[in-house]
C-alpha cells in the first residue's frame, strides 16, 4: 500500500504539522506511503523544527512567499515520485485513517481498467465554526447549480487522483477548489466517499470569510466560463 504520495501543503501550521505525520505513519506502519510537504512561505517556527521530518524520511519543499494553496499542491504533485496522489490538509482536520477508505475505493474502480477520476472525501460531523459552514453550504449550493461538478463538498482538501491526470488541467491560482468541475471538463469521472472530520490539533485556521468568499465567486465565474467555452 506504500506505492502512492500524500501531498500536504502548509502555510504557518508548525503546531499541527508533526503530530500529523507521526498519525500518518503509525496508521501505515511499515509501508509507509511517500509523504510531501510543501511549505508555502510560511513565517512561523516550522523551518527551524524541519529535522524532525526529514529524520524520518520526510520530503519538504518549501516557496519563499506564499504563493497559494494551489501552487503548493502543484509543486508537491510534480515533486512526488508516484502517480498515485492522495491530497489533504496539514492542520489534523482530515483523519489519516480515511486515506485506507480511498486506495481501496481507487483499487475497486480501477480493477479491469484504468480510469480518469478523482475521489472526493465529503466531511460528516464537520468540526468548523458556524460561519465556514454556512459559507461553504452557499458555495457547494451555487457551485454545484453552475458547475454542475458532481461533488457536494469541493472544499473537504481530502483528494485522490492520478499525477498524469492532474497535469492534464492548466494550472490557475485557487483551482484547487474546482478540481472536480475541472477534471470532468477534461473527461474525468467524479465519484465521493464520507470522511470524518475533526477539530484542529493546534493554531488558527487562515480562513476569511471576506477574502475567501468574493474571490471565490470571481473564480466561479472564470471557470464556468472556461467550461462553456470548450462545449
Amino acid at each position: 500500500m506504500n506505492n502512492f504520495s500524500i501531498i500536504i501543503p502548509i502555510f504557518n501550521e508548525s503546531e499541527c504539522i508533526f503530530m500529523l505525520v507521526d498519525e500518518i505513519q503509525k496508521e501505515f506502519g511499515l509501508q509507509k506511503p511517500e509523504i510531501v510537504i510543501v511549505d508555502d512561505g510560511s513565517n512561523d517556527d516550522f523551518r527551524k523544527k524541519e529535522n524532525l521530518l526529514t529524520q524520518k524520511k520526510i520530503n519538504v519543499f518549501y516557496h519563499s512567499q506564499n504563493l497559494g494553496k494551489s501552487k503548493a499542491m502543484e509543486t508537491g504533485i510534480r515533486k512526488s515520485k508516484n502517480d498515485l496522489i492522495c491530497v489533504m490538509d496539514g492542520d489534523g482536520q482530515n483523519p489519516p485513517y480515511e486515506i485506507k477508505k480511498f486506495i481501496d475505493m481507487w483499487k475497486k474502480l480501477s480493477k479491469k481498467n484504468k480510469i480518469f477520476g478523482l475521489i472526493c472525501g465529503n466531511r460528516i460531523h464537520r468540526k468548523d465554526t458556524l460561519l465556514k459552514k454556512f459559507s461553504s453550504l452557499i458555495a457547494n449550493k451555487l457551485r454545484k447549480l453552475l458547475l454542475n461538478d458532481d461533488c457536494d463538498d469541493t472544499a473537504c482538501a481530502f483528494k485522490l487522483f492520478r499525477r498524469q491526470d492532474y497535469l492534464k488541467i492548466k494550472y490557475f491560482k485557487n483551482m484547487h477548489r474546482f478540481l472536480p468541475a475541472l477534471f470532468k471538463m477534461h473527461g474525468g469521472k467524479i465519484f465521493n466517499i464520507m470522511v470524518n472530520d475533526r477539530k484542529r490539533f493546534g493554531g488558527k485556521s487562515k480562513f476569511n470569510f471576506n477574502n475567501r468568499f468574493w474571490i471565490g465567486i470571481i473564480d466561479l465565474a472564470k471557470v464556468w466560463i472556461l467550461i462553456h467555452k470548450r462545449r
